[in-house]
This record gives structure tokens, C-alpha cells and sequence, in this order.
């Protein structure tokens, strides 16, 4: 896989010792691309999340992640600088406004390396400390994606309940498994 990076690349907002989060770069749109297109990575994704996945669909997801005011969706590179996949923020509104969703994908052939907690773990810190108001991050995870509800558990996120036949995708109807992490809880991942 493509190697992600360059001698401009941008300044990580989390290092772990697993990978490091920074802004997208257009050097990823190939690499993110790649890395995206992949059954396995979309069955679990909302529907905006589009599979085939193709570099026009990365290209438009860099160039939306990087003018946004707040930043909010960034790149998981590994270690050795190979684009990993993507994690952010979806902010709610109306009287949720304090509350934002949070979401990841690790490619393929970067799994079992621990890069989805690592990097679920050390985002989750940084989008309190980045956003003062923050009160609490979710996840919500399609049934039979027993990966991400082991990640999500083991960085603290507590399962808080199952929305029952609450998604279809692909003509598959599915529950919702709901997670939340406190403000308050977040210390306790440090």
C-alpha cells in the first residue's frame, strides 16, 4: 500500500505508540482509496460511505475533511507512515449540541495490530480537551461487528443498549448497538 507521507505532511494531534492522527493530505486520496474499497470495511458503514470506493470518493472526502471549520475527520497513519484509515466527529444538534458521534475504519491489512483502540483511545482524549463542551462522544455499531464493539470496550466506551431492527443495509435488516463515553469518564483513559 501506498505510503502516506510527504516532507509538508501535517502536524499529528494524537501520537500513540500503535499509529499517529493528523489532517488528510491529498498524498492520501490513492492510499485512502485503496485502503477503503473493500467489502469488509463498508458492510459495517453508514450507506454515505460508499462501496465500490473509488479515488473520486476519496478525493471529495479529503478535500470535505480539510475545509471544514472545525476540523473534525482525520487520517490514522501507522507507525512506518502507511495510510491506516480514518477516524472523526459528527457533531449533533438541537438540544444534543454536546453531544458528537465518533467514527473509524482501520483498512484491512492493518488489522489485529491494535491501531483502531490505540487510535480510538487517544482521539477520544483529544476531542474532549479540543472541544470544552464536549459532554459525552457515542458510537453506534452495526450488529455483527464484534471488532468495533471490542475496541469501543476496551477504550472505556460503556454499552448503553441495543436499538432493535433499527438499520437495514443492503436489504439486511439489523440492531444498533449504542456506546457513550462521559466527559467525566475520559480521565480515567489517560
Amino acid at each position: 500500500m501506498a505510503s502516506a507521507t510527504t516532507q509538508s505532511e501535517p502536524t499529528p494531534i494524537v501520537k500513540t505508540d500503535k499509529c499517529y492522527i493528523r489532517a488528510y493530505t491529498p498524498g492520501d486520496i490513492p492510499a485512502a482509496a485503496e485502503a477503503a474499497n473493500h467489502p469488509e470495511i463498508s458492510q459495517y458503514m453508514r450507506n454515505r460511505f460508499p462501496y465500490p470506493y473509488t479515488l473520486e470518493h476519496a478525493k471529495f472526502w479529503v478535500d470535505f475533511s480539510t475545509k471544514a471549520d472545525p476540523m473534525v475527520n482525520f487520517a490514522i497513519i501507522a507507525p512506518d507512515g502507511t495510510f491506516a484509515g480514518g477516524i472523526g466527529l459528527s457533531p449533533r444538534d438541537d438540544t444534543e449540541y454536546r453531544t458528537w458521534e465518533v467514527g473509524y475504519w482501520v483498512a484491512t491489512n492493518q488489522w489485529g495490530k491494535g491501531i483502531a483502540t490505540s487510535a480510538l483511545k487517544g482521539f477520544s482524549i483529544w476531542a474532549f480537551k479540543e472541544f470544552p463542551d464536549l459532554l459525552r462522544l457515542e458510537a453506534v455499531v452495526f450488529e455483527g461487528n464484534d471488532g468495533s464493539m471490542k475496541v469501543l470496550e476496551r477504550v472505556g466506551y460503556t454499552k448503553e443498549g441495543v436499538r432493535r431492527k433499527a438499520i437495514c443495509k443492503k436489504g439486511k435488516v439489523m440492531d444498533l448497538h449504542m456506546f457513550g463515553l462521559l466527559k467525566e469518564e475520559v480521565g480515567r483513559l489517560e
